[in-house]
């Protein structure tokens, strides 16, 4: 007599062995009618699916490679996320592999944890919601010209949250939760490796697969206020060795994306410490050196890094803004000057806009909300961060252990941070900032619901 547990593993094994034959009989069959790339990616789909259906949870650590090691396909390859292009990546199709991996696991093994509620999750549906009503305005306005496109773009941009909420659905382990973000630091190392490998080349350095060095500057900043929060915190030297170091390794990188949107997340980002960590005498030490540095040092800085800074406010002809006595460069008028006809556009259809897609390019977060979402959907965005600043803020303060702990202070840092790149740049709707950022927060919103849970079962086991 077999156990029912033998039964259910012999069924598992033949599910897979039934997947695995009809694959190859597929692949034999169709696989030379069909382009290279495209069989890649269905192959790829087909490994990520079966990696969540078999193993779960793991399948993240597949999902945080896939984040910035992911190429572009498709028809809007090359054009560029948020640039008004349809751009579709591997990671999409991961994405989209592992959750249906992870239906098929909860239906077969009949666990349905369900999604832990947070603050935040409703603040997200309003915000979607308001998003959609806006498209679908546009829409019968005529400033979105295609109902395709911006339910596409409207998806695309909710692929994120649907990230957040599978972590809140199927995470329930803390030390889970610990090798993902451990994970996180050895992608962001071998990044930073890959940004080494182009300082020197007379260009912008870039994320993998990518051209945009605004978002990897974004990036950057982000894991290193993650890494500044877990040294503040946890004692152990090993580790804040390796944070440190880690901070240190990024800097080179985060100077060479001459993304000033980036320089000044950094600050921000460090400024925030002030506010939430009890060293503050160090952080403002460590902020008073910096900002020494960056006056007196800035002659001693490399040449691309200090013509990008004091280029800022050069006079150019082409795009060129003056504010009071103070001119801008061509890069900057030209934010400035699309802002401008963003809010132009925003007075004519106040509460919300002209829907997504349905107006101009815009490289900065705030306005590009306005213009597409209204005033509605600003405040709806504002709303989301309001109370996921709130729920990490709690989340460091009830956290016992140390490392998640300075996980939780790092990304409510990382947080004010992101926001203040948000200003001149599309942060919250690339995937090399966005999908990282919305992985931390459903990491970091779990750990007091999961150590509660672990101090109720032991209290239960001390009882029994």
């Amino acid at each position: 007599m077999f156990s029912p547990a033998a039964d259910k593993n012999a069924l598992h094994k033949l599910i897979l062995t039934v997947i695995a034959v009809i694959g190859a009989i597929l692949l034999g069959k169709f696989g030379s009618e069909v382009d290279l790339k495209l069989l890649a990616v269905v192959i790829t789909f087909f490994l990520a699916m079966s990696l969540a259906f078999t193993r779960g949870t793991d399948a993240l650590y597949f999902l945080v490679f896939a984040m910035l090691f992911s190429p572009e396909i498709g028809p809007g390859a090359g054009v560029g996320e948020g640039k008004g292009g349809m751009v579709l990546r591997l990671e999409d199709i991961i994405l989209l592999a592992v959750a249906m991996g992870w239906t098929l696991r909860s239906a077969y093994t009949g666990r349905h944890f369900g999604i832990i509620k947070t603050p935040v999750n409703s603040a997200i549906w309003i915000y979607m919601a308001i998003s959609i009503i806006a498209t679908l305005l546009g829409i019968l306005l005529g400033s979105v010209r295609s109902l395709f496109a911006g339910i596409m773009h409207n998806l695309k941009y909710f692929e994120y949250f649907l990230l957040f909420f599978m972590i809140l659905a199927h995470v329930r382990k803390k030390e889970f939760v610990a090798h993902m973000i451990k994970a996180m630091f050895i992608v962001f190392f071998i990044v930073m490796i890959y940004g080494y490998t182009q300082i020197g080349h007379g260009q912008r350095i870039c994320a993998p697969f990518d051209a945009e060095p605004n978002t990897f500057g974004g990036y950057i900043v982000l894991i290193m206020c993650l890494a500044g929060g877990i040294a503040l915190t946890d004692e152990r030297i090993r580790v804040r060795a390796i944070m440190i170091g880690l901070i240190l390794f990024a800097i080179p990188p985060l100077l060479f994306t001459l993304s000033r949107a980036s320089y000044l997340a950094f600050m921000v980002g460090l400024f925030s410490f002030l506010t939430v960590s009890r060293q503050r005498i160090l952080i403002g030490a460590t902020a008073v050196a910096i900002i020494a540095v960056m006056i007196l040092g800035l002659p001693l800085f490399p040449d691309p890094v200090r013509e990008r800074i004091a280029g800022t406010f050069e006079k150019e002809t082409q795009y060129h803004v003056k504010i009071g006595n103070v001119d801008f460069d061509s890069s900057s008028s030209a934010r400035i000057l699309s802002y401008k006809e963003a809010i132009k556009r925003w007075v004519k259809n106040p509460v919300f806009g002209y829907g997504v897609t349905g107006t101009h390019f815009i490289d900065g977060q705030y306005p590009r909300l306005l213009a597409e979402t209204g005033i509605a959907g600003l405040l709806a965005f504002l709303y989301v961060f309001w109370r996921l600043i709130k729920e990490v803020r709690k989340s460091c303060q009830l956290t016992q252990t140390p490392f998640l702990k300075g996980a939780s202070m790092g990304f409510l840092c990382g947080i004010i941070a992101m926001l203040a790149h948000g200003i001149s740049a599309n942060s919250f709707i690339i995937v090399r900032i966005a999908e990282p950022f919305w992985l931390l927060a459903g990491l970091i919103l779990l750990i007091p619901h999961i150590e509660n849970q672990d101090t109720a079962d032991s209290l239960a086991e001390n009882q029994s």
